[in-house]
């Protein structure tokens, strides 16, 4: 995974930690196509809230992955969710090799209900808190991620290859851009994993635009999936460079490849219900 620093990281001695460490690279003016960014949590508490928008979106595509890390301050993170940072208390065990490493420098803690933590690698903090937390909307979008552990610590300078197999579950969650590739009009395309749920929506609701898609999804009580705009209009725009879809819905291409794909009984199954 490429890793990149954010904001204030950029120049602090804690970024520069983490480029000897594992390669992290300072961002420039414009967001990377894929990877994971580090950013401080304090530096993501004050964007304005159209920033947060801006990164929160960014973050939740498809090989995408945004960690914040401490120091944050206390109380919410993202108006968005209900995480809340707190001082932390004593924690008696633990799992997971590097929250047992950082536990003793660890000053605060997450709360909240939105989200998932993962026992094996040590997110829990006791019973009721957590050390760290992420979103992951749908199997096709990235994520985003906030921990209290200082992954930044000296304690960790000898222990690179710990690192960065805990930062190896986001990458594994965040998946990867490329799903297959093709040639049209002497361009190569590569699909996502999240253009065959769009495919797929498509197919079963007759939907013919990412307009379309997005009214329908906001009717439902219930919605199956849950796209943000960016990455709908990414997949949109994807699949009429390749020819997958036109102004009717899928071409002969798009059904060909929806049908030899594992979306394809997906597909069947949303349609049986408004048929």
């Amino acid at each position: 995974m490429a890793f990149h620093l954010a904001l204030s990281l950029t120049n602090h001695r804690r970024g520069r930690f983490f480029s000897s460490l594992i390669v992290a690279e300072p961002l420039t003016e414009t967001l990377p196509h894929h990877g994971c960014v580090l950013m401080l949590g304090k530096d993501f508490q004050q964007l304005d809230v159209a920033n947060k928008q801006v990164w929160r979106d960014w973050a939740l595509l498809s090989g995408h992955s945004l960690l914040l890390l401490p120091p944050y301050s206390a109380g919410v993170i993202d108006e968005s969710l209900d995480w809340q940072v707190r001082f932390s208390e004593p924690v008696s065990s633990l799992n997971g090799p590097l929250a047992q490493l950082l536990e003793p420098e660890v000053t605060q803690e997450l709360v909240g209900r939105q989200g998932n933590s993962d026992r094996i690698m040590g997110h829990y903090w006791g019973t009721s808190a957590f050390n760290t937390r992420y979103v992951k909307h749908h199997a096709a979008s990235g994520v985003f991620a906030a921990t209290c552990l200082p992954l930044w610590s000296i304690s960790l300078l000898d222990e690179a290859e710990l690192l960065l197999e805990w930062l190896a579950f986001f990458e594994r969650l965040a998946g990867t851009s490329n799903a297959i590739e093709t040639v049209s009009d002497d361009l190569q395309i590569q699909l996502e994993t999240i253009d065959y749920s769009i495919m797929a929506c498509i197919y079963a609701w007759s939907v013919t635009s990412a307009a379309e898609l997005m009214s329908y999804q906001v009717r439902q009580p219930f919605p199956i999936f849950h796209f943000l705009p960016a990455e709908m209009d990414a997949g949109f725009a994807r699949l009429l460079s390749g020819e997958y879809i036109d102004a009717n819905g899928l071409t002969s291409e798009g059904d060909e490849a929806l049908k030899d794909s594992a979306y394809w009984l997906y597909a069947e199954q949303l349609k049986e219900p408004s048929a």
